[in-house]
């Protein structure tokens, strides 16, 4: 049985790389289960682009059905109602979640961050006592995501938007920037502290793919389908391997693309 793992897609958002579903179609292929880790589609948003963005998410689901493929969607901080917040794999070796359960207060780049500090950080204290859980620590990511009111941006066209959107105000480059540098260590020590007894983490949210292992323990990042970022998927095949490949984008649509990692998946 194979399962493949996709994040951020990010349907609906102005900087999403992804104009038209039906080009994910090569990426659905020889796949028994599919699990969609969190910001598939822009949840948040209102008025014409919640339309926009929905419609492309039902465009979506509409594509696996007629494959008549399994799937699961797992709640990101721009997803935040749809789906559940962890998937174990492997007889629970294998933890997959979005991603905004490694950071206590879950997106600490977020634009709007400042403004909602102190409810954060009581959100945070409240969920102390049970931080050594995974299904504990999403739920307070999922408190903080509905707790964060994202703030309009201004409609600016290309590239203008995606400058806007990934570097305003000037104090979230250097946060983001922050967490880049520690996300590694950070998902180890999660895995470690909130795993549960896992060994492999796979999750996005972060937008930078990547491999990191240390002490017997693994996570992947799987990027994001954003301008400006990279997408990997991670294929698990029960019983045997998990795999990490990048994702190539070409005209006619997104294709699984060179391998970054092979591990034997140990029952």
């Amino acid at each position: 049985m194979r399962i493949r793992i996709l994040s951020d897609l990010h349907l609906g958002h102005s900087a999403s790389r992804i104009d038209v579903v039906e080009k994910l179609n090569p990426l659905f292929e020889e796949v028994d289960h599919l699990i969609l880790a969190g910001d598939i589609w822009q949840e948040r948003t209102k008025g014409e682009r919640f339309r926009f963005a929905q419609g492309m998410y039902d465009e979506l689901r509409n594509v696996l059905d007629e494959r008549e493929l399994s799937y699961e969607h797992l709640r990101g901080n721009h997803d935040p109602q749809t789906g559940v917040g962890v998937s174990w794999l492997a007889n629970r070796k294998v933890l997959v979640t979005h991603g905004d359960a490694v950071y206590d207060d879950a997106t600490p780049w977020s634009r709007e961050m400042p403004a909602y500090r102190d409810a954060v950080d009581s959100i945070v204290s409240k969920y102390a006592p049970k931080s050594h859980l995974a299904e504990a620590c999403v739920e307070r990511a999922l408190e903080i995501a509905n707790t964060i009111q994202p703030r309009p941006m201004p409609k600016l066209p290309p590239p203008f938007n995606f400058f806007v959107t990934a570097l305003w105000p000037p104090s979230r480059t250097f946060e983001m920037i922050r967490v880049w540098q520690g996300m590694g260590e950070q998902g180890l020590h999660f895995l470690k502290h909130s795993g549960e007894g896992a060994k492999v983490l796979v999750c996005g949210h972060f937008h930078r793919p990547g491999i990191w292992e240390k002490d017997g323990y693994l996570m992947i990042n799987t990027g994001a389908f954003m301008q400006g970022c990279r997408p990997w998927m991670v294929d698990i095949n029960l019983g045997s391997k998990i795999t990490a490949r990048e994702i190539i984008q070409e005209d006619e649509g997104w294709r699984p693309g060179p391998v970054k990692g092979r591990w034997l998946l140990r029952e």
